[in-house]
């Protein structure tokens, strides 16, 4: 049985954004979709403000002020509440430096129109500086997707429990990924288009001959990384070990990134290793105090 797509929404999620940006990629998102709304999480209140004005007068737009950092779980689950209740069926999930090409979302939904009942999630790859991320073949199943670019079922997304206000930011995409799957769902991607999106703050470095990209998150950042990642590996190595593994072996990667040469790397240790101690026992939510 295939698969019918009667209506889009798309959900920004921001905090802080550079406003004209963030309504270029706008402009170019909303000719492809029913609508857009965007869920503030700012924590600057005159620029909440800013950013609303900026909207307020758009047509099919829809914006909800967070009033201060809630998470990125809780932002995408107020968009797809809205979504839902707006009779959309879909829903495009976007960060809000991510840049769509204008015929993204058609191309999406012709894969989906042919493919089966069980596809709930469809990404690309996408470009982070000149560096491409993506799995080798198109159109099979895949493992996991990240938030932005995505397109996501909504029943199948409420179904298993919304979006995991508990991680805060981080991982928040790839726990929906596994909690899909394990609900007999499947990821796919395409490669019939791209987009770019930015990881952190990349910089090329060079170490004894060989040349790297360094991330550069900020030390919360690594933090919320560290805790999600050892919740999400607890969680889910017997169901895909050879994943987990993986993503160990990429938070290993990091770390050694960190010490070779990123700034703050004192106090970016300090904060992955309260991260794994406060994964191992338990300690979600909002992050509050210093590293």
């Amino acid at each position: 049985m295939k698969q019918q797509i009667n209506k889009i929404i798309a959900v920004i999620v921001t905090f802080n954004p550079d406003i004209e940006r963030l309504y270029e990629n706008f402009l170019v998102l909303r000719s492809q979709v029913a609508g857009v709304v965007i869920v503030d999480n700012s924590d600057n209140s005159s620029l909440a403000k800013q950013t609303q004005s900026r909207f307020s007068e758009e047509d099919d737009c829809y914006y909800l002020n967070n009033s201060g950092n809630q998470g990125i779980a809780h932002a995408l689950n107020r968009g797809l509440e809205y979504a839902s209740k707006s009779g959309a069926d879909w829903l495009l999930t976007m960060d809000q430096d991510s840049c769509l090409p204008k015929n993204y979302v058609a191309i999406l939904s012709l894969v989906i129109s042919v493919s089966d009942a069980s596809v709930a999630s469809i990404g690309t790859p996408f470009y982070s500086g000149n560096r491409v991320f993506s799995e080798k073949k198109s159109g099979g199943p895949v493992k996991l997707l990240i938030t932005s670019g995505n397109l996501v079922q909504i029943k199948a997304v409420q179904k298993v429990g919304n979006f995991r206000e508990d991680f805060f930011i981080d991982y928040v995409d790839f726990d929906l990924s596994l909690r899909l799957r394990k609900a007999g769902f499947k990821l796919i991607e395409t490669h019939e288009t791209n987009f770019q999106h930015r990881l952190g703050l990349p910089e090329k470095r060079t170490f004894l001959g060989t040349t790297y990209f360094s991330s550069n998150y900020s030390p919360i950042r690594q933090y919320y990384m560290s805790r999600n990642r050892v919740v999400f590996f607890r969680e889910n190595f017997l169901y895909d070990p050879l994943l987990v593994l993986k993503c160990v072996y990429d938070m290993m990667k990091e770390l050694v990134k960190i010490l070779l040469g990123e700034k703050a790397r004192a106090i970016k240790t300090r904060a992955i290793l309260k991260g794994i101690r406060d994964g191992i026992f338990g300690k979600m939510g909002k992050h509050s105090g210093t590293f």
